[in-house]
């Protein structure tokens, strides 16, 4: 079939449904996946809640049921749920249907137990470009002799006995809860409540039109309705969760958005306290973080800007804990290596459970002066090489570069960072400082350079820093 393949993306498959996603792309791609990974037995399947995903995942279904394959089905669930139940039923494989928070999309996330490896893993990369090869070929794979079974599975129970065994707090909390009509609904409620804590739920009814606001905890604006309610209630914390609940946002008792920066920091140095070893993070990483970190005598790591990523780097050094300022956690000492929100979230309650006053506790945190992140529109097919042209200049003219994820200059009083965006057409760009005048400074030169170099710098993009263009 014709396939654009602009919608395999490096780590899952996402585009617009109707046009780039269709039944009959399910179809295929399901067909595909088999091929590649014939040992498949048990497949579990979980969607999302907007309006198109329970329709794919139907159809994802379908075809493993007439090639003879046991389907676990989790109707809609957050990845919390979707993961854990892979690792702790030990299931072959997977597949999670979701949009995202972007309601016109629809996207598959593959997963898979590789015979003999102990891991579950995310089909990424490499992978993917064979499944969007067999999927243009029109692969099929044999029917089955007899047709497969359906096991409907609801892992909550199980889940929720598993993650509250890890976690022990000072002292109940009031918490309130914003899942922003995801699909966590009101799973982190009957778990912060069965730990003894007195919790509210804002818009944890399934609605994939999200008609509240969209649940994006990394903007904002879309953390607002949660801002004045832990402020009305007097409650101790607030969590945001994204759609799919691989993100959690930190809302403290003054009504204060907690920095991704920081809940790294915090979880870190949890981490760190209980077994010392190798901390990895995203390339937009505060320099207080890496200060503060390598005080306690333990290496950091740079990764890609990617859950998945960052997940091979933790294996590869034996890593304690992981995460990206974008609000993905990674616990390999505590809970199985996925992007738990609601896991990450019972570790930041662990932090705040015995302090007095926890917005005053996060106040005492060492910081730098952050920029916020610049979404700068390039097309897809020209933002990897606007980069890659970028590094090669930095490194010939003796800039101190990291050149991992994009390019991340290191300045005496602190860094910018240009890296193209995994799943979207737009270089992103952050810059730190030691103060506001060493920010003023490097935002200057950096934008001048980038500019220089390809990126399409606008006037708006000063302004959004609170400069002035000299163009």
């Amino acid at each position: 079939m014709k396939v654009n393949p602009g919608i395999f993306r490096t780590y899952d498959i996402r585009g617009k449904y109707g046009e780039e996603i269709s039944q009959e792309f399910a179809t295929q791609l399901a067909h595909a996946f088999l091929v590649l990974y014939p040992h498949m037995k048990k497949i579990a399947v979980a969607h999302d809640p907007a309006p198109n995903s329970p329709l794919l995942a139907a159809t994802l279904k379908e075809v493993f049921l007439q090639q003879g394959k046991e389907v676990i089905d989790l109707g809609l669930s957050p990845d919390p749920l979707y993961y854990f139940s892979l690792f702790f039923y030990g299931y072959d494989g997977g597949v999670m249907v979701s949009s995202s928070h972007v309601i016109e999309f629809s996207g598959f996330t593959l997963t898979v137990r590789k015979p003999g490896s102990p891991y579950v893993e995310d089909v990424v990369e490499e992978e993917l470009e064979k499944i969007k090869e067999l999927v243009g070929a029109d692969a099929k794979t044999n029917i089955g002799e007899s047709r497969g079974s359906v096991t409907a599975l609801d892992p909550s129970k199980d889940y929720q006995e598993y993650v509250s065994s890890r976690i022990r707090f000072a002292a109940p909390l009031k918490i309130i809860v914003d899942c922003g009509n995801g699909a966590m609904g009101f799973l982190p409620e009957r778990v912060f409540k069965a730990l003894g804590c007195e919790v509210i739920t804002l818009y944890g009814e399934f609605d994939g039109t999200y008609p509240n606001h969209i649940p994006d905890p990394y903007v904002e604006a879309n953390l607002q309705d949660l801002k004045r309610a832990v402020l009305r209630e007097r409650a101790d914390v607030g969590f945001a969760y994204d759609a799919d609940g691989d993100r959690v946002a930190l809302i403290d008792n003054r009504g204060r958005v907690v920095s991704g920066d920081f809940c790294l920091l915090m979880l870190a140095l949890q981490a760190i306290e209980k077994k010392k070893g190798p901390v990895v993070h995203d390339m937009r990483v505060s320099q207080a973080f890496l200060d503060e970190v390598r005080k306690q005598g333990v290496e950091t790591y740079f990764a890609v800007s990617h859950h998945n990523a960052i997940i091979r780097k933790l294996r590869e050094v034996n890593g304690v804990f992981g995460g990206e300022v974008t609000l993905h956690f990674l616990f390999p000492s505590d809970y199985y290596l996925c992007d738990d929100a609601l896991f990450a979230s019972l570790k930041l309650a662990e932090i705040m459970s015995d302090k007095k006053d926890f917005a005053a506790f996060v106040d005492t945190l060492p910081r730098y002066v952050a920029s916020p992140e610049l979404f700068i529109a390039t097309p897809d097919d020209k933002k990897f090489l606007i980069i890659n042209k970028l590094t090669l200049y930095l490194k010939e003219h003796g800039y101190d570069v990291v050149d991992v994820d994009g390019a991340r200059i290191q300045f005496k009083n602190g860094w910018a960072l240009a890296r193209a965006a995994n799943t979207s057409p737009f270089i992103k760009c952050r810059f730190e400082g030691k103060t506001k005048e060493d920010l003023f400074v490097i935002e200057k030169e950096s934008l001048e350079l980038f500019k220089k170099l390809g990126i399409p710098v606008e006037k708006k993009h000063y302004e959004e820093l609170g400069l002035e263009s000299t163009t």
